[in-house]
C-alpha cells in the first residue's frame, strides 16, 4: 500500500498544476538572497529546473509506503528522489557551483515548495501531512546532494574542472565568433545605457583596418580610455580594441532620441529607419532595438542592430511606377500628363516607368491595312 491516496494525490495536483506559480516563488527568492547572479539569465531555464524537480517528487510519491523518513542502510540509487539529488550534484559541480552554494539555492527551492503548499492546503491536518511529506522529499534530495559531494576521490575533482573549463571556453569561443561573423552591426549596452559590447561589424563602422576579435584580444585593458581617446582625439588615434564603458549617446548621438523613448515607454522593441554619414555619404539604416531576454537581473540591457539598407533606398527610389487613374483620349489614346499636355501613350508609359516598346502588327490592323499580305502565313 502506497502513501495516503489522500495526501498523496493532493500534493501531486497542488504542485502540477502550479509550475509558473513555483517557478515565480523560486526566482524571487534567489534574486532576493542573490543567488541569481550565478544561474541561468533565461526564464525557460528556470521553468525546466522547476518541473524537473517536481517530475521526481511524484514518482517519489508513487513509490513510498508512508512519509519518506529516512533509514540509515537504504539504496539511494533505487529512490527517485535521492536519484535527482545526486544527478543534480554532478550537472551543478560540473558547471563550478560549490556545494553551501547549491544547498543554499536548495533551502528556497524548498521554501517555495512549502509555501506554495501551505497557500493551497486550508485545513490544519492536512497541510501538516502535506508539508511534512515535501521536506522529507526535499531532505533526501540533500542527502543526495552530499553523497554525490563526498564521493570524490584523487584528483577526480581536478581533472573533472579541467575538462569542463576547457569545454566552457570553446563554449564561450563559439559564441563569440558567431557575434563576431554576424554581419549587421551589433552594439549590446548595459542598463545604464553604457556601451558594454560591439561586434566587428559596428566597431569597423568607426574605426577601419581591424580584424575580427580584436576588441576582446588586445595588450590595453583599459576599455574605457580608449573609448575616451577615440571620442577626443578622433577615431585614428585610438588602438584597435575599444568598445565599451561609454554613454552610448556619445559615440552615436543620433541615437539618442529613439532609445530614451524605448526605455520611457518600456517597449519590448521597436524598429525604425536612420541616416548617417559616413565617409561624405549618407548611409541609411534601419535600427532595431529590443530588451535582453534575462530574468535573473545579470544582464539587463538594450540590444541595437543595425542594418544598411542604402542600397535598397536607392533601388527603391530608381524604380519608376504607374499608378492611380490616367487621363486617355477616347479616340487617339494620348494619354494627359501632369502639365495638360497630350503624349502619344508608347511616349508617356517610357517616361513613367522602366517598360519599353517594340512595335508590331495584330491580326486585325493587317487585314485592313494589308490585306493583300498573308503576314500570318494562313493557306
Amino acid at each position: 500500500m502506497g502513501l495516503n491516496y489522500k495526501i498523496a494525490d493532493m500534493i501531486k495536483v497542488i504542485l502540477e498544476t502550479n509550475e509558473d506559480r513555483l517557478m515565480e516563488r523560486v526566482l524571487m527568492y534567489a534574486k532576493r538572497q542573490g543567488y541569481t547572479a550565478y544561474t541561468s539569465t533565461l526564464k525557460e531555464a528556470w521553468r525546466l529546473s522547476v518541473s524537473g524537480l517536481t517530475a521526481s517528487m511524484t514518482d517519489g510519491l508513487a513509490r513510498y509506503a508512508d512519509v519518506p523518513e529516512m533509514t540509515p542502510e537504504e539504496d539511494l540509487n533505487e529512490d527517485p528522489i535521492a536519484r535527482f539529488g545526486i544527478i543534480e550534484a554532478q550537472r551543478h559541480k560540473e558547471r563550478g557551483i560549490s556545494l553551501n552554494m547549491f544547498l543554499g539555492l536548495m533551502k528556497y527551492y524548498r521554501q517555495a515548495y512549502v509555501d506554495l503548499i501551505k497557500r493551497k492546503v486550508l485545513h490544519h491536518k492536512n497541510q501538516q501531512a502535506c508539508t511534512l511529506v515535501v521536506n522529507r522529499m526535499f531532505d533526501r534530495i540533500e542527502i543526495g546532494f552530499c553523497v554525490e559531494w563526498a564521493g570524490e576521490r584523487g584528483n577526480k575533482t581536478l581533472e573533472d574542472l579541467q575538462t569542463n573549463n576547457r569545454r566552457m571556453t570553446n563554449e564561450k569561443n563559439k559564441y563569440l565568433t558567431i557575434f563576431e561573423s554576424i554581419p549587421n552591426p551589433v552594439i549590446l549596452l548595459n542598463r545604464e545605457n553604457e556601451i558594454d559590447n560591439l561586434n566587428f561589424a559596428a566597431v569597423t563602422l568607426f574605426k577601419e583596418n581591424l580584424s575580427p576579435g580584436s576588441q576582446y584580444y588586445r595588450i590595453s585593458k583599459d576599455r574605457k580610455t580608449e573609448l575616451e581617446t577615440f571620442l577626443n582625439q578622433g577615431k585614428d588615434h585610438v588602438r584597435p580594441g575599444y568598445s565599451g564603458g561609454i554613454q552610448l549617446f556619445e559615440l552615436l548621438p543620433w541615437l539618442k532620441e529613439e532609445v530614451e523613448e524605448f526605455h520611457e515607454k518600456d517597449l519590448e522593441s521597436k524598429m525604425f529607419e536612420k541616416i548617417l554619414l559616413y565617409h561624405d555619404q549618407d548611409m541609411i539604416f534601419r535600427v532595431k532595438l529590443s530588451r535582453n531576454l534575462d530574468i535573473s537581473g545579470k544582464f539587463q540591457g538594450t540590444i541595437i542592430i543595425l542594418e544598411d539598407i542604402t542600397s535598397l533606398k536607392q533601388a527603391l527610389a530608381n524604380v519608376k511606377q504607374l499608378s492611380g487613374l490616367l487621363p486617355i483620349c477616347s479616340y487617339c489614346k494620348k494619354i494627359r500628363d501632369d502639365k495638360g499636355y497630350w503624349n502619344q501613350l508608347e511616349t508617356y508609359i517610357n517616361q513613367h516607368s522602366e517598360a519599353s516598346f517594340s512595335h508590331g502588327i495584330c491580326r486585325e490592323c493587317a487585314e485592313k491595312y494589308y490585306p493583300g499580305l498573308n503576314i500570318y502565313g494562313e493557306e
